[in-house]
C-alpha cells in the first residue's frame, strides 16, 4: 500500500470508527423495539391502532422515566459527546437480550391491551439500564488502534 493509499484507508477507517460508535446506542434500541414488537405481534397477533398507540406510549413513558433518573429531571439539557469505549461495548447481546426477555414476559403474563402498553415499557426500561452498564464497563477499558 503506497503513502496516499494508505491515508485515504486510514481516513475512511476514521469516519467509519465514528460512524459505528455513533450509531451503537441507536442501533441497539432499533433492534430492542423491533423485537419486541415482533414478540408482541406473535403473542397477540396483528396489532390495532390503539394497540399501536399504547406501545408507543409505553416505549416514550419508559424513556422518560429513565431520562429523569438519568439526567436528575425533565428539563436537563444535554449533549452528545464522543465516547471512548471499547467495541465490544457496542454489542448488544445483553441489553437488547434483555429487552426481549422483558417484552417475553409481559407477553406471557399479561392479556393484550396491558401487554401492549407494558412490554415496551420493560422493554426499553430493561435495555437502557443494561445498555448503560455495558457502555460503562466498555469504558474502563482503553480503545486500541
Amino acid at each position: 500500500m503506497n503513502g496516499r493509499t494508505g491515508a485515504l484507508f486510514r481516513g475512511y477507517r476514521k469516519h467509519l470508527r465514528s460512524a459505528v460508535g455513533s450509531s451503537a446506542g441507536p442501533y441497539g434500541y432499533t433492534l430492542a423495539t423491533w423485537t419486541t414488537g415482533a414478540v408482541l405481534t406473535h403473542a397477540y397477533g396483528v396489532p390495532t391502532a390503539i394497540d399501536a398507540l399504547l406501545f408507543m406510549f409505553g416505549a416514550i413513558l419508559a424513556f422518560a422515566a429513565v431520562g429523569a433518573v438519568a439526567f436528575g429531571g425533565m428539563s436537563a439539557r444535554f449533549a452528545h459527546s464522543p465516547r471512548q469505549a471499547a467495541l465490544w461495548g457496542s454489542f448488544h447481546f445483553l441489553s437488547v437480550g434483555g429487552a426481549i426477555g422483558a417484552a417475553a414476559l409481559v407477553a406471557y403474563l399479561l392479556p393484550e391491551p396491558a401487554g401492549w402498553l407494558l412490554a415496551p415499557l420493560a422493554s426499553t426500561v430493561t435495555y437502557l439500564l443494561v445498555v448503560g452498564a455495558q457502555f460503562s464497563a466498555a469504558d474502563k477499558h482503553e480503545p486500541r488502534e
